[in-house]
């Protein structure tokens, strides 16, 4: 596989280009390879993908992108070039699977097949704010779950009191996430649970300060290092990469693909989706990512379903799981906040796609969550048992369609529910819901049996 430093050495001598033209070029390539690669919505009703040839077409149109594109550098603006030979061979020398943990908290992470009956792995939660006197506290209901493979980091905009300001106090804050973390599995009892660390600031001494042994970073946990959108990285996290691949600490990435930016329509979008982790894996070394394609009307949180979205994540997993060893996750982001039916149920549509097209399940979490009110333990326990139920009752991508087509039917006319602070509907002493939330689990669960899902 291609070094990390030759990598960084492209960064500085790559051809030099303007970002504007950058994101036009994207435009128009991934225009050009929709069309030549006949990549299109089959229409309504369709969730999961059926035709294996269209994710192999997709698949080519992704390795063709990323063959003319290459990979930005929005530090240096320059164009980071990667021949054809030098991306089949990353895609060939790829792990399918992960170390991670120590001592009996010690886990595999592996990569899924699609409709593969084996229980998924699972981080159930974090990759979002909270305030630092719930810190510890929220980690250690996290790492209760019993099915906890790891746990992500979470931000916040104030530590000791104070605001978060400059690169000084974004290294003790960062170093402090690690030690809340630590502290959280410790009390849960799972010492060895492996972490990982979600970025304060992307600056390179704010990535590679929380290297500790002792007291932060293992070298058995994680670290997260992600693409922008549209193929873009940054000098900094190319610094950490390095430095994390000689430490030994396993690196992941959020590798989803934006409808509605400069990909385009969601068939544009399926081709970055593919591209993306593909890039994340050679740039940064990064072999677990959470896949797939959302919409910007989603993300934002104006809309709870966009037709075609679901079928487009399909077609990116099942094309990724079929030739390449990516790593996957479902990163599970409703639009409905925490606490509510309709949040439970988005879900666990997410939850069914998962086992389906081949991914694990990551950090369940409203998807313009504010500090305190992302998610509970709650939400992460149900998309398990949902997950957990397609899979013994073995559905296959047909009945998975049926079943997404009829839940699909309950969000029409619905507009994204608000949610509540994680104090409002969740006891972090006793770790259960409280009684009116669990209330609203019953509903969901009633719901989904009613629509073929044996949840009861």
């Amino acid at each position: 596989m291609i070094s990390l430093f030759e990598i960084a050495e492209r960064t500085q001598t790559g051809e030099k280009v303007e970002e504007k033209k950058w994101d036009m070029e994207l435009y128009r390539t991934i225009s050009e390879l929709v069309k030549k690669y006949r990549i299109e919505f089959p229409g309504e009703g369709c969730f999961i993908n059926m035709d294996d040839e269209l994710a192999e077409r997709a698949f080519e149109a992704a390795i063709e992108f990323l063959e003319k594109m290459g990979v930005y550098c929005v530090t240096t603006r320059r164009r980071v070039r990667l021949s054809r030979d030098e991306i089949l061979t990353a895609i060939h020398e790829a792990p399918t699977e992960i170390l991670m943990g120590e001592g009996r908290d010690r886990r595999i992470w592996k990569q899924r097949k699609i409709e593969e009956k084996g229980k998924l792995n699972v981080c159930p939660g974090h990759h979002t704010p909270f305030t630092e006197d719930l810190a510890p506290l929220v980690v250690s209901n996290f790492a209760q779950i019993p099915r906890t493979d790891f746990i992500e980091g979470f931000n916040f905009s104030k530590v000791d009191g104070r605001e978060i300001i400059g690169a000084p106090m974004e290294v003790y804050a960062s170093r402090r996430q690690l030690g809340w973390m630590r502290e959280g599995v410790r009390k849960a009892g799972r010492p060895g649970l492996a972490v990982v660390y979600y970025p304060i600031n992307t600056r390179a001494e704010d990535l590679i300060g929380v290297m500790d042994p002792e007291h932060g970073l293992r070298r058995t946990d994680g670290i997260l290092l992600t693409l922008l959108p549209d193929l873009k990285m940054e000098q900094d996290m190319l610094c950490a990469a390095m430095v994390y691949e000689e430490y030994g600490s396993f690196k992941l990435s959020g590798s989803f693909s934006i409808a509605g930016g400069f990909c385009g329509g969601i068939e544009g979008a399926i081709i970055e989706g593919i591209a993306k982790p593909i890039a994340c894996m050679i740039v940064y070394r990064d072999y677990i990512h959470y896949t797939g394609v959302e919409h910007i009307h989603m993300l934002n949180g104006r809309q709870i379903l966009v037709p075609g979205i679901n079928w487009a994540r399909s077609v990116v997993n099942q094309a990724l799981n079929r030739f390449t060893h990516t790593i996957c996750m479902r990163w599970v982001i409703p639009t409905s906040g925490v606490g509510t039916e309709l949040n439970l149920l988005e879900g666990a549509m997410q939850a069914i796609e998962a086992p389906i097209n081949g991914m694990n399940l990551y950090a369940p979490r409203h998807c313009r969550t504010t500090t305190n009110r992302g998610q509970t333990p709650l939400e992460a326990e149900w998309m398990i048992e949902v997950s957990d139920a397609v899979i013994e009752q073995r559905f296959d991508r047909h009945g998975a369609n049926e079943l997404l087509a009829r839940l699909a039917k309950r969000f029409e006319g619905e507009k994204p529910a608000e949610g509540y602070d994680i104090r409002e509907c969740y006891d972090l002493i006793h770790h259960k819901p409280m009684p009116d939330y669990e209330k609203v689990y019953i509903s969901a669960k009633k719901q989904l049996t009613k629509m073929g899902l044996k949840l009861l």
